[in-house]
């Protein structure tokens, strides 16, 4: 488990991704944001102390001063900024929309503002405007009180989505916001983070794939979380990643360093691909995800994902194999001869049970793609029974479903039921 101080964390989560990266949320081509203007603790639960007993369910004094909340860490800029947003921090534990609207409104007037730094206060801003609703201040609520009685501290993300699919699935008009979100097109990823943030009372701290994008914040721990919003199963976006040339070093204990340069084919082959899954699970350790998947039914998915608990533990029990593969699409480099020296990226497979037997009366299995590594990215490949069947037989995976429940001739109306291009461009402002 790691900890971090109150003042472990700052300006590098709030920088937006470069111009020209894709919106991995979104699942579409780069856009601007429109609204500028393993046991014994999982790493994506901050500041738990380890002597901590699970919490019981009870109500607390949302009175009650924050301790230390996870926040970035200062990397510069302006200090009166840097302390106003700590503050800010801790405010956004006790959960009350109008003293955060009203703590934002004066740094919100402010013309020197830098633009991570006004970022911030426009996305938590538009935040704080859905939480004013009652039904979103309701779940909100609802969702913050049951994660705080029930957190599986090994598996953060799936206690997320535990309770907010509970508290979604007695509130249809809520949940058919996942359906409308889709008739925005690109920009479905943004209206998805600050929703899943309004729900849980987060506070958004990215946009990018390369970190976490909300902080559930409370006074003895926090849970970063990445949001993605896809319109089907099979790629969606993790996030970067690459083996780094100390990677064995990191991993490996010195007897199978030795292995690995002087062992067996087999011996070598086995301790390359645990490198990999350790990498990974390396890269993802600190954030969980909250993904949802709306078909063409209304069916509204929810998977939350603890991804580095998840493939450390199915890798172990066989659920899981790294393939390496080559392809014409495969990024490349040259060598100081001139040569072309294609790049080998990966896919890791989920092992299934077909429920037939072998000829020697084992169970009968196959490979069914579950991730994959393309051009420096991540993915998850895996399609929607791939998901299902991992979801019931691996740790660190939660999956949810919930059907339409309207009429299904009025899907159209609420795919379109959502502002115009016209609408967002042409507002005629005082």
């Amino acid at each position: 488990m790691i900890r971090h101080n109150l003042e472990d964390w700052l300006v590098e989560y709030d920088t937006p991704a470069a111009g020209g990266q894709p919106d991995p949320m979104a699942g579409g081509p780069p856009i601007s944001d429109p609204t500028m203007g393993m046991p014994g603790g999982d790493p994506n639960v901050t500041n738990v102390p380890q002597d901590m007993a699970p919490p019981q369910p009870q109500d607390q004094d949302v009175n009650q001063d924050p301790q230390a909340p996870d926040m970035p860490e200062p990397e510069g800029g302006d200090t009166d900024f840097e302390i106003w947003k700590k503050n800010y921090f801790k405010e956004s534990i006790k959960g009350n929309v109008e003293d955060l609207l009203e703590m934002m409104s004066p740094m919100r007037e402010k013309e020197n503002l830098l633009p991570h730094q006004r970022k911030f206060i426009e996305d938590n801003w538009n935040i704080q405007l859905i939480r004013r609703n009652e039904n979103v201040s309701k779940t909100s609520q609802e969702v913050r009180k049951a994660v705080r009685g029930q957190l599986d501290q090994n598996n953060p993300g799936t206690s997320v989505v535990e309770h907010l699919h509970r508290t979604l699935d007695t509130r249809p008009m809520l949940n058919n916001k996942f359906i409308q979100m889709l008739g925005y097109g690109a920009y479905k990823g943004e209206l998805h983070r600050k929703y899943i943030a309004a729900l849980t009372g987060s506070v958004e701290v990215s946009s990018g794939h390369e970190r976490e994008n909300i902080i559930f914040n409370e006074n003895e721990y926090s849970i970063k979380l990445s949001t993605r919003l896809n319109a089907e199963w099979g790629e969606v976006p993790i996030g970067s990643w690459s083996l780094r040339e100390d990677d064995a070093e990191r991993y490996l204990s010195e007897p199978e360093l030795r292995r690995l340069q002087e062992g067996s084919p087999e011996e070598k082959e086995v301790l390359r691909k645990r490198i990999v899954i350790e990498s990974i699970a390396k890269q993802f350790e600190e954030r969980a995800y909250v993904i949802h998947v709306v078909s063409d039914e209304g069916t509204i998915y929810a998977l939350g994902w603890d991804l580095a608990n998840c493939v450390r533990s199915a890798y172990s029990e066989g659920k899981l194999v790294v393939k390496t593969r080559t392809s014409d699409n495969s990024e490349a480099m040259i060598d100081d001869d001139g040569n072309i020296i294609p790049l080998i990226d990966l896919n890791v497979n989920f092992v299934r049970e077909t429920g037939q037997q072998d000829e020697e009366g084992q169970p009968e299995t196959e490979e069914i793609e579950f991730m994959e590594r393309r051009n420096g990215m991540l993915f998850l490949s895996a399609g929607l029974p791939t998901i299902q069947d991992a979801s019931n037989s691996t740790q660190g995976m939660n999956f949810k479903e919930i059907p339409y429940q309207g009429n299904p001739s009025d899907l159209k109306t609420l795919r379109r039921c959502v502002f115009s291009t016209h609408d967002l461009l042409m507002k005629e402002c005082v």
